[in-house]
């Protein structure tokens, strides 16, 4: 949403009541004065002032008049929120309490165990606010290989041109049946319109691969192609997504062969001849490829209307996509942006993803962070046949102590195809008559399996298929979720500015001083009985070592060769997620042992008047929680890798047993896991121990400790 154009607000009241000529007359000026005034953005308070004396003085006028005149200086850097704001009103409520709060904790008289009570609030109100003000949502799209992500969010963020004949020739961006997207791909809007500049603007960004990147990608490729020629492997080492882009960029693009049905004419087998060696035939591939004059990062487009820029979008995204553009490297990731909402008549700044997808796995750092970000709704995309790795992502949320984004931020697409579901039998074996029954007896299906996870019987369920069905219930369905994400924080902003009165009027009570000090009683009694973490549970290096025998060897080919960093076999988040898993069932305990307080204390009639605050500690509580996972997550990562990665004799050893042939997985771990339980490096799972209960003492204990001051 843009900031408020207060022009614009004007006109919008004078209209239906008074044209500009007979309001020009009522205020004795030129009707050239009322147009310049409802053209600026931000006219002469004065000005201003002078038109809305004109208006009859109805409650949108007067509305109008407060809301310019207020001034927000509580909220700070935040600043004040646009007119039309969808949670102006719960703004205000956190304005006005956050002068009562920092009011409260200025003045000598207050209790200093109140005054950090309020702070605590201050800090929570802030956050809560900052939340709301800001308008940016995320969809990401996550799912496997050729499942449809990128067609399904062409369709239902209206990115199509209308002429065109074929599927793939209608979305703007690029689909095939699969491996097909190089890198995640973001759409966005441009703050830029036919309306003001006479043209659409169209853009794409592209965030480049590291030179050294690509180049050990093009030594891979090499390295494979030689062993395959000579009959020592059967595929190739390099996701076929990645090799076809660097085949394209080299020139050297595999074609359906002229003479020999369902084989392919491959380029590299003559620029291979004069070589013996794989290094020989990298340095000719690399130097193909031209990477000093691919430099171009950004491409621009003016439209003269949107159909022109989205045919403009379809081509040359393509030819970034594919590596056609000799001017453009490889791509980590694509921003593309349009000049419109991505939902028509949106209030909300939406940032649509197509995720990479996901092959072995979907637990990886880069969709991981879409599930840790309390602004992105998560489209979980599966076949008709529900994928498993999309209910084991649940798995994943609900183990690492984030159950509660399955519940608010998560929804379950299948993107279906109309014969699929023709082609579904009954559970007594009939034909079912038409695709509604179909889809109903997939979604009972679905439910019972996510049934499984905690709140997975909240999670939405969508049938969708792009090329026969309207996406506006589709559309309809994840603007609600956006608005229930916001709705529950509106509520912690209520409850929040409730308890803050309830603090600043009522803590001379004496029921308020009965309810505090019962209160502070059971918080010291949980602090002395959970001070300190069980033992530890869960091994971070034996979920490194599970990882590496259970991955496809060529994962674990690629993560060796890149010191066990590699997309779909990460050393270093299976560390971090291990250590969170950790801290989450070692702390288990303690938080059902403080819910339980909360839930006797609530009950307890000399504890009525604190209710508020009550509810306002369990949602701090929660956040609390999350805070101290993030920082085990984050640290435990950090040390493993400081070590495990640096040692490049160790991962030299692993990918080196690749030419061992078959037992390299085994052979892989066996060699990470010794050395995991080297002597030498006890003491980084002890060190991972210590911050694990560091940051329980810091980031847990420590804000209930001040409750009970």
């Amino acid at each position: 949403m843009k900031d408020t154009h207060v022009g614009e607000e004007l006109a919008v009241l004078r209209k239906g009541k008074l044209n500009q000529m007979d309001l020009a007359k009522a205020m004795g000026v030129d009707q050239s004065w009322i147009s310049r005034i409802e053209a600026d953005s931000k006219p002469d308070r004065g000005d201003v002032n002078k038109y809305l004396a004109a208006m009859e003085a109805s409650q949108s006028v007067l509305d109008l008049r407060a809301y310019l005149e207020s001034e927000w200086p509580n909220l700070g850097n935040l600043g004040k929120p646009a007119y039309r704001h969808p949670q102006r009103e719960e703004l205000a409520m956190a304005e006005a309490a956050l002068g009562k709060l920092r009011k409260f904790i200025s003045e000598p008289s207050t209790p200093p165990e109140l005054k950090q009570q309020a702070k605590q609030y201050e800090e929570r109100l802030l956050w809560v606010a900052s939340f709301l003000l800001n308008l940016k949502h995320n969809l990401a799209f996550l799912g496997k290989i050729a499942v449809g992500k990128t067609t399904a969010l062409c369709f239902i963020t209206d990115l199509l041109i209308e002429e065109a004949k074929g599927l793939k020739q209608k979305v703007a961006l690029d689909t095939g049946s699969g491996w097909t997207t190089q890198s995640e791909v973001r759409v966005g809007t441009l703050d830029s319109g036919l309306e003001e500049t006479g043209t659409a603007k169209f853009g794409i960004l592209v965030y480049p691969q590291s030179h050294e990147e690509i180049f050990r990608l093009v030594s891979d490729i090499c390295t494979s192609f030689f062993a395959i020629r000579d009959g020592k492997e059967s595929e190739s080492r390099v996701p076929e997504e990645v090799e076809k882009v660097l085949r394209s960029m080299a020139e050297l693009p595999r074609r359906p062969s002229k003479d020999r049905e369902g084989e392919l004419d491959d380029p590299l087998l003559e620029l291979a001849k004069p070589f013996d060696t794989p290094e020989k035939l990298t340095a000719e591939f690399q130097a193909r490829m031209k990477l000093g004059d691919r430099t171009e990062t950004g491409l621009w487009f003016d439209a003269s209307n949107e159909q022109e820029g989205l045919v403009w979008l379809r081509d040359q995204f393509r030819k970034v996509n594919n590596g056609r553009n000799p001017k453009v490297s490889m791509a980590k990731c694509i921003d593309v942006f349009v000049p419109r909402p991505l939902v028509p008549e949106c209030i909300y700044d939406l940032l649509g993803v197509d995720t990479k997808g996901t092959d072995e796995t979907a637990i990886r750092p880069d969709l991981q962070a879409y599930f840790d970000d309390p602004r992105t709704i998560t489209i979980l995309c599966s076949h008709f046949a529900p994928d498993s790795n999309m209910f084991d992502a649940l798995g994943h949320l609900a183990a690492t102590g984030k159950a509660a984004a399955i519940k608010e931020r998560v929804v379950f697409m299948v993107l279906a195809r109309e014969q699929e579901a023709l082609n579904m039998n009954s559970e007594d074996g009939s034909t079912l008559e038409n695709v509604k029954e179909a889809y109903a007896l997939r979604e009972a299906q679905i439910r019972s399996k996510l049934a499984k996870y905690p709140h997975g019987k909240n999670v939405p369920i969508i049938f969708y298929n792009a090329a026969e069905e309207s996406p506006v219930d589709i559309r309809r369905t994840l603007l609600k979720k956006i608005e229930d994400i916001r709705a529950i924080q509106a509520t912690q902003l209520k409850e929040l500015t409730s308890a803050t009165e309830d603090l600043v009027s009522k803590y001379r009570d004496l029921q308020v001083k009965k309810g505090y000090a019962k209160l502070r009683v059971e918080l010291r009694q949980f602090v002395d009985t959970h001070h300190q973490l069980p033992p530890q549970v869960i091994k971070a290096q034996d979920r490194i070592v599970s990882a590496f025998n259970r991955r496809h060897a060529k994962t674990v080919w690629a993560s060796a060769r890149r010191n066990g960093d590699w997309d779909n076999l990460n050393s270093y988040q299976i560390v971090a997620t291990a250590a969170n898993e950790d801290a989450e069932t070692r702390s288990k305990a303690a938080l059902a042992a403080l819910d339980k307080i909360f839930d006797d204390v609530a009950k307890d009639p000399d504890c009525a008047a604190i209710k508020s605050h009550i509810t306002v500690l369990q949602g701090n509580v929660d956040a609390w929680k999350l805070g101290f996972l993030k920082k085990v997550t984050g640290r435990s990562q950090e040390i493993y890798r400081a070590v495990l990665y640096a040692d490049n004799p160790l991962w030299d050893t692993c990918e080196a047993y690749w030419k061992g042939g078959k037992g390299f997985r085994d052979r892989v771990a066996g060699e990470v896991g010794k050395w995991l339980q080297d002597n030498n490096h006890e003491w980084i799972h002890e060190a991972v121990d210590a911050i694990i209960r560091a940051e329980w003492q810091d980031l847990f204990i420590g804000p209930i400790q001040a409750q009970c001051l």
